[in-house]
C-alpha cells in the first residue's frame, strides 16, 4: 500500500494565529502606556502565537503532516507511529462544549500502551491519540480515508 497521501498543515490555522499574534502585539505596545502588566502579559501571549504560527510554518515546509502506511498511522508532527496491529479503534469526536473541536481519535489496545509510550518518550501513557481536524487541511477527506484503510485492515 505504501503512504497514501500525506495531509498537511492547514494554511488558514498558520495565517490565523500570525494575524492575531500580530494583532495582539501592536494592541499590547499601544496599551504600554496604561495598563503595563496587562500589556506584559498580553507581548508574552503574543510571542506564543506567532512562535506557533512559525513552528507550523516551518513542520508544513519540511513536509511534516499526518498519514498512514503499511506499518501505520503518523499520530503527531514528529513523525510518531501507532502501528495497524496496535489499534482497538478510530471514531469521530466532536467536543461537547465547542462544534469548532472536531477530531479523529485513535485508540489502541490497553495492552499496548506502555509499548507507545516507550516508543514516543512520554512519562504516562496515553489511552487515545487525537488528530484535531483544525490542524489538517482536509480533514473530512483524511477521515473518510482513513476509516476507510482502517475498515479494510480490520477485515
Amino acid at each position: 500500500m505504501g503512504q497514501v497521501r500525506l495531509y498537511r498543515i492547514s494554511l488558514l490555522l498558520i495565517l490565523v494565529f500570525m494575524v492575531a499574534g500580530i494583532l495582539l502585539f501592536i494592541l499590547s505596545i499601544m496599551a504600554l502606556r496604561t495598563a503595563h502588566i496587562v500589556s506584559i502579559l498580553m507581548v508574552i501571549f503574543s510571542t506564543f502565537t506567532i512562535g506557533s504560527s512559525i513552528h507550523l510554518w516551518r513542520k508544513r515546509n519540511e513536509g511534516k503532516g499526518f498519514y498512514w502506511d503499511d506499518e501505520g498511522i503518523v499520530i503527531d508532527l514528529k513523525g510518531n507511529k501507532v502501528y495497524w496491529d496496535e489499534i482497538e479503534d478510530i471514531q469521530f469526536f466532536i467536543s461537547s462544549t465547542t462544534s469548532f473541536s472536531k477530531a479523529t481519535v485513535i485508540y489502541p489496545h490497553y495492552t499496548n500502551h506502555e509499548k507507545i509510550r516507550m516508543r514516543r518518550k512520554k512519562l504516562l501513557p496515553t489511552p487515545a491519540h487525537s488528530i484535531d481536524w483544525i490542524l489538517i487541511e482536509k480533514p473530512k477527506e483524511f477521515h473518510n480515508n482513513l476509516m476507510k484503510v482502517w475498515e479494510e485492515k480490520n477485515k
